[in-house]
């Protein structure tokens, strides 16, 4: 079930970790998958910049893998971004962050709440929020070659 918001920084595509990954792991379900690769067809369409942004909930995690959430959170996010650029998405318009337990949804009171909060969210940036972005090695000195002329 995939969820859309929009929010100042653009439009926000939310995959819950159900169906996804599973419990404590980084390892996407061939579902989501094809999901994701559907969703890399249609991002290809538009020049934003997308930021993949991974999250748990409160129970903690340690295992041989993830030494904490944001470990887990990360490493989701991760393979998302990998998955995407496997699919053709250029890897400059990519970006991964991982919050751990520290961006709720909602409240950590419940098992129904604290799956909503275990999820990866593309955030398909608008050009306010693209600005805020770190600029390429590349075009930054392009940029800066522009200034000195």
């Amino acid at each position: 079930r995939l969820e859309l918001f929009v929010d100042r920084r653009g439009v926000t595509l939310s995959i819950p970790e159900a169906g996804t990954f599973g419990v404590g792991q980084d390892e996407l379900s061939p579902a989501a998958g094809g999901l994701i690769g559907r969703l890399g067809r249609t991002l290809e369409q538009f020049p934003n910049a997308v930021r993949v942004e991974g999250h748990a909930d409160d129970v903690p995690i340690h295992n041989a893998r993830f030494a904490s959430n944001w470990d887990l959170s990360a490493a989701r996010a991760s393979r998302v971004v990998e998955l995407l650029i496997r699919r053709g998405m250029a890897p400059g318009r990519l970006s991964v962050t991982g919050y751990g337990e520290f961006r709720p949804r909602t409240p950590n009171t419940s098992s129904t709440s604290r799956a909503s909060n275990r999820r990866v969210d593309l955030v398909i940036l608008n050009s306010v929020a693209s600005a805020d972005e770190p600029v390429p090695a590349d075009q930054a000195v392009a940029n800066q070659l522009k200034f000195v002329r």
